[in-house]
């Protein structure tokens, strides 16, 4: 017989969000997550953002997660009388799923070319690139990352250096070298830089995987590929600019802040030669 799952639900000040939390976990709690109340939309701020900072929420939703048993709503809130300042609990059902399991049915394989398909490990035939999912970003399920491959795939050739900006799980960068190219890929994130080496050992390639600041790379490279967030992109355009020797690809662009990317990288010396856009979000491609 499956175990049976309950949600605890219920509106909370903010500044009792951890200790309930804690007391949850003490009453046998599987684990709590903390949520903003339905119908309120959360804004937060990112590193780019100006002015000041969206005001943290005052109440927020806390679920919690038990396994069913005979009287658990009434020790639950017998336990927790004179803590909760009048908050109501709302309890529901969980349905029974394999979450070992579940977590994969979000991945697909991914065929790019008659050259170059990406598959997570249970899902890759012989010849792909094998892309373990991860703590960092890239595996091909999202556009900008399926953009950037079709670049990648199309620009590619041997001989060739690509140098992958924000590499993540540095599947650009080790697409480049099952085509022929050398890979280099570069992230401020060490453990994407770790995940990216563990991808290429996996796949039996080589590539040049670092936390390089952009600022310490020399030189040019024959295709560079950015796969940031627009404001990134236009902070570093100097820089991108001056790496670029022949091609370059700009994908994880929000199609309301494209114009912003295309100001910023507009120059004598590259000239675009693409724009494509999927859903909200817009790639581009300049050629030197």
């Amino acid at each position: 017989m499956s175990e049976r799952w309950a949600e605890l639900s219920l509106l909370v000040a903010r500044r009792r969000a951890e200790p309930l939390s804690e007391r949850l976990m003490e009453l046998g709690a599987t684990g709590t997550q903390e949520d903003a109340p339905p119908g309120v939309v959360v804004t937060y701020r990112q590193p780019w953002d100006t002015g000041p900072a969206p005001a943290p929420l005052e109440v927020v939703r806390l679920r919690a997660w038990f396994l069913e048993e005979e009287g658990l709503a009434a020790r639950i809130a017998e336990a927790l009388a004179g803590e909760l300042d009048g908050a109501e609990l709302s309890w529901g059902a969980v349905e029974s799923a394999d979450w070992a399991q579940a977590w994969k049915a979000g991945f697909t394989r991914l065929v790019v070319s008659e050259r170059l398909a990406v598959a997570p490990p249970w899902l890759a035939e012989p010849g792909d690139l094998v892309i373990e999912p991860g703590m960092a970003f890239g595996t091909g399920e999202h556009p900008t990352t399926r953009a950037c491959l079709a670049a990648v795939e199309r620009l590619a050739r041997p001989g060739i250096r690509c140098l992958d900006l924000g590499m993540g799980t540095g599947v650009l960068a080790l697409a480049a070298v099952r085509l022929g190219a050398t890979g280099i890929g570069v992230d401020i994130d060490p453990v994407a830089v770790d995940a990216a080496r563990e991808n290429a050992a996996a796949n039996g390639l080589v590539a040049d995987f670092s936390t390089t600041p952009i600022e310490r790379l020399q030189g040019q490279y024959e295709l560079v590929v950015a796969n940031l967030f627009a404001e990134v992109l236009v902070a570093l355009s100097p820089h991108i600019v001056r790496l670029t020797g022949e091609r370059l690809a700009l994908a994880g662009i929000l199609a309301d802040r494209a114009h912003k990317v295309e100001a910023a990288f507009s120059s004598l010396t590259l000239v675009r030669r693409d724009l494509n856009e999927t859903g909200e979000w817009v790639f581009l491609e300049y050629a030197r």
